[in-house]
């Protein structure tokens, strides 16, 4: 069994495994970047329950802290290859949970109010990082972390957006890489209307501003004309 205190993470970040594959070749560049590496792993403990969505370098240091760890992936070969570096590494895997699969197809099937971190990595197009936003705010128990990496794709950037303004979480940490947010209380299933986040962004607003802006824009000529706003807008 594999000791926490012995794993060097400075080292496996100066020489990270090759996990993934592009183009028919190994490589070892789709990774968390390293200031992810080291908050994560500042934060996770022996026994702590933790889910991921998507694989990799990230896998390895749940791996080698022994958390009950669950990891999302659809890619067999991903699996294999993290349990053959874990090997050579003498990391022990006995206490991670691969599941083979799309994470949008699963997750739903995981504990509610179970997990203690839950790190988003898996796919991030529309709509799938919102299906895994989605459940693992209902698996982190209140108190719990989520990390949301990858912040330079738009949907990333939306979810973190969003925990940003909503009172259930308080973001700690935020880079041009990821987002660290803690999770407060359960506001996942709120009403649009109780979200400002959506109520600011909702079409009543918008077209109060480009209202607004346009009446901005046309007081020269409304001046000229003797119109008031309204009467512009064909109301008197």
């Amino acid at each position: 069994m594999s000791d926490p205190s012995n794993f060097d993470l400075e080292a496996i970040i100066s020489n990270p495994p090759k996990i993934h594959e592009a183009r028919g070749e190994l490589i070892a560049d789709w990774k968390i970047d390293n200031r992810t590496c080291f908050e994560l792993s500042a934060r996770l403990k022996q026994s702590l329950r933790t889910l991921e969505t998507g694989a990799g370098l990230s896998t390895i240091i749940f791996a080698a802290h022994r958390c009950h760890h669950t990891c999302i992936t659809p890619d067999q070969g991903q699996v294999d290859r993290i349990k053959s570096y874990c090997a050579s590494a003498h990391i022990d895997t006995s206490s991670t949970n691969f599941m083979v699969a799309k994470s949008s197809d699963v997750i739903h099937q995981l504990a509610r109010s179970e997990f203690d971190l839950v790190l988003i990595d898996g796919c991030h197009g529309f709509p799938s990082i919102f299906v895994d936003f989605y459940y693992a705010a209902k698996l982190l128990k209140t108190g719990g972390t989520l990390i949301i990496d990858d912040m330079h794709i738009y949907t990333c950037q939306l979810v973190a957006r969003f925990i940003q303004s909503d009172p259930g979480w308080k973001v700690t940490i935020k880079t041009r890489r990821m987002a660290l947010g803690v999770k407060l209380s359960d506001t996942i299933d709120e009403e649009w209307s109780n979200q400002s986040f959506v109520v600011q962004r909702s079409s009543r607003q918008l077209f109060t501003k480009a209202l607004r802006f346009c009446l901005n824009a046309s007081r020269p000529l409304r001046s000229k004309l003797g119109l008031t706003g309204t009467q512009l807008f064909g109301k008197r």
